[in-house]
């Protein structure tokens, strides 16, 4: 995050340097036209005995010239310096509310995984300065070079989809999502969505394999329930090692299953792990569905994570 910050600050005083060196030069290129082109000669209207004439050497349009840059360029250093600073302070107020998010989150561990996140701006708060940052970027585009552009709009793209999950976390938790439940065809689901982490996950030189031999309905948001199913199957990519292996079946007192098993990918002690946030957001959101429960069972090298429809679900009323 403080990198951002600086990336943002160097961008505001490289824009502003910018800015300053086309207006210095334009005002140099004028005034050497008008010293070595023009001739003119004007009276002073309070003295009508001086006259100004105009006629200048190259070497006096030169030392002119001369003392105009070292002039601009004495007043840029403190104005970069000024830049600097207020790019970094307007940086690091715009991003405060990220930060907060962060601070909790990290705060959460397995162990306290029904702690809340407190939001004490509006979501729209959020968003205005990553779309402000977002439109700046894109226009400036053309004055950075490539391979900086193209590491901050990365960088970007990452922190609006980290957002967007804090507040669909936030939003879930505290209630404030609205869903529309209905039966969902969820091995049709499945294999809509599976194509593209199947793709992933050959590019890693694994394998995602689906285990669905008929079709389930059950009540849910189709929405939410692709976030959910999103999640999980991000988690098992990005943590996980080995084949990932989708099952979908019923059991004998018609609970529906969808269960989503990987190996645990080894990590060195000092990391943090990055899964908290995506199971949080699936535990969220299923707590918000009729009959829907969500758990998770590491077993040494093994992960499984197990939604689970109860039969009696679409009797449940539906959440607010």
């Amino acid at each position: 995050m403080k990198s951002l910050r600086w990336r943002i600050a160097l961008w505001f005083t490289f824009s502003l340097l910018g800015v300053m060196g086309v207006f210095f030069a334009v005002t140099h290129a004028h005034l050497r036209h008008e010293l070595r082109l023009e001739k003119w000669e004007r009276a002073n209207p309070d003295r009508k005995d001086w006259n100004l004439h105009g006629s200048f050497s190259e070497t006096e349009v030169d030392d002119i010239a001369g003392e105009l840059w070292r002039l601009s360029l004495l007043y840029a250093l403190p104005v970069s310096a000024l830049a600097l600073g207020l790019g970094y302070h307007l940086a690091r107020r715009a991003l405060q509310p990220v930060d907060e998010v962060h601070r909790q989150l990290q705060a959460i561990g397995a162990r306290s995984l029904d702690q809340r996140v407190h939001l004490n701006h509006a979501d729209v708060e959020f968003r205005a300065p990553l779309t402000l940052i977002r439109l700046q970027l894109e226009e400036a585009a053309h004055r950075l070079e490539p391979a900086l552009s193209d590491s901050l709009q990365d960088e970007l793209k990452r922190l609006c989809d980290y957002v967007d999950q804090c507040l669909l976390l936030a939003t879930a938790e505290q209630g404030r999502l609205s869903l529309q439940v209905r039966p969902v065809a969820l091995r049709a689901l499945v294999m809509d969505m599976i194509e593209v982490y199947a793709l992933l996950a050959r590019s890693e030189s694994r394998e995602l394999r689906v285990v669905a031999p008929e079709e389930r309905e059950v009540p849910a948001d189709e929405r939410s329930l692709r976030q959910m199913l999103h999640n999980l199957l991000t988690n098992a990519l990005k943590h996980g090692e080995g084949t990932i292996v989708v099952t979908l079946g019923r059991q004998d007192d018609g609970t529906t299953r969808l269960l989503v098993q990987n190996r645990i990918a080894p990590r060195p002690a000092a990391s943090t792990p990055g899964t908290t946030l995506g199971l949080r957001i699936v535990h969220a959101l299923a707590a918000l569905h009729p009959g829907l429960v969500f758990t998770t069972h590491p077993s040494g090298h093994e992960f499984s994570a197990e939604l689970r429809w109860s039969p009696r679900g679409s009797d449940q009323p539906v959440p607010p």
